[in-house]
């Protein structure tokens, strides 16, 4: 639900129509638990749930709301969770509901990456009533029963790869035994996309050694609030990124680490890996 919170703000301060889709519970693998789909009139997408394989379906039930949520049950079949790099088919129950119908502080908490709980009402599959409430311990994920669906999100740290090579491979097999998600990006539009509405536990590593590839991505991410921003290369295209970024007046090149990693005299790409990962981790903390 964090990845799509801009977006969502932005149409609701716009008076533009948007509708938001959560699992609620599935038999489904693998599946994001903090995975949420915003669906705009037109067949507009922003996020993903189950690895895409209920986008479709779930695009087609937001064009027929109305002004009410609902909560609907959607089955996928073998072949097309092969398609979708599924296990296997199975069902998922999910709300989607217009995003208007959610309580209005729930977006600028998302926003500020913070932790929350909605809890909606139902009437067997419609949707009554929300309301938003700071969740206790440290529980994630719904539950449903007769009477209420109650989800929690927390944020999980996310860190952006932007480009290719050793190091990103490296990175993208490390950060899930921190917990981490790890999204990757080969080309700039897409890390762009990516890079926007991180927050401060969050991390963009790129890896581009042509400066024009390279610099709109970083200054999509210095405009934004990622805590961890590093970039790979050597000396003479740190310079190359460094004056790209001037020439633009984009500011905050003084947050780009790079060399990217702490000194640990790391040798070969997983220990370089493991230096960044370090790094991005006292930034975090705020360690020295």
């Amino acid at each position: 639900m964090f990845e799509i919170a801009l977006t969502v703000g932005a149409c609701l301060r716009s008076g533009t129509r948007v509708d938001v889709a959560w699992v609620v519970a599935t038999d489904l693998a693998p599946v994001d638990p903090g995975g949420a789909l915003a669906i705009t009139p037109g067949g507009g997408r922003v996020g993903s749930l189950v690895a895409g394989a209920l986008d479709s379906q779930l695009g087609d039930l937001a064009s027929s709301l109305g002004e009410t949520g609902r909560v609907v049950t959607l089955s996928v079949g073998d072949l097309e969770a092969q398609a979708f790099g599924l296990a296997g088919g199975g069902t998922a129950t999910a709300v989607v509901m217009p995003a208007d119908l959610l309580p209005a502080d729930l977006w600028p908490a998302l926003l500020e990456r913070e932790a929350v709980r909605i809890v909606l009402t139902r009437d067997g599959d419609v949707l009554t009533s929300a309301r938003l409430e700071a969740p206790d311990g440290h529980d994630t994920g719904s539950t449903l029963d007769e009477t209420e669906v109650v989800t929690t999100w927390r944020p999980v740290p996310t860190v952006v790869l932007a480009g290719g090579g050793p190091v990103l491979r490296a990175l993208e097999q490390m950060a899930p035994l921190l917990g981490w998600r790890a999204q990757h990006a080969a080309d700039p539009q897409t890390a762009r996309g990516l890079v926007v509405g991180l927050g401060p536990p969050d991390s963009v590593v790129l890896a581009m050694h042509d400066v024009d590839l390279a610099g709109p991505v970083l200054a999509s991410t210095l405009d934004g609030n990622a805590g961890y921003v590093a970039a790979l290369g050597s000396r003479a295209m740190q310079e190359s990124r460094e004056t790209w970024l001037a020439d633009r007046g984009v500011e905050g090149a003084e947050r780009i680490h790079t060399p990217a990693g702490l000194d640990i005299g790391a040798d070969g790409p997983a220990e370089v890996a493991v230096a960044i990962l370090a790094q991005a981790i006292a930034a975090r903390r705020s360690a020295p």
